[in-house]
């Protein structure tokens, strides 16, 4: 009786670790940004670059400015090409603008670049 009670239990666990690893996380998404210059002339052209992993290939990051303590969207958008990016935007505002890109949910670090 002690050994059926040890072999059930044991096949318990090995089916309950066996759908564990099926239902495995996908690997996160991520996006790093990289601008072409940390300090421009108002209305310069700065390009962005970054790679984006874990990212569908095709889809499209959007640049976003932090106005106050919101982020908004700006016109500048790219697609994702071989896990990667690149996107302009002219800077029209003098100060120092600090950026990001954006896909969905997934968020990359902040890049500040002053504007004179």
């Amino acid at each position: 009786m002690r050994i059926a009670t040890v072999a059930v239990a044991s096949a318990a666990l090995v089916a309950a670790g066996a759908g564990l690893a099926v239902a495995a996380p996908a690997p996160a998404s991520s996006i790093t940004l990289k601008a072409s210059a940390a300090k421009v002339r108002l209305g310069d052209v700065v390009t962005f670059t970054g790679k984006a992993d874990g990212l569908n290939e095709g889809s499209k990051v959007t640049l976003q400015v932090k106005d106050g303590k919101k982020w908004v969207s700006l016109p500048a958008t790219a697609k994702v090409s071989k896990a990667a990016y690149k996107l302009t935007d002219k800077l029209d505002k003098k100060g120092v603008e600090v950026l990001r890109v954006k896909d969905g949910s997934t968020v990359s670090k902040s890049v500040s670049v002053t504007v004179r």
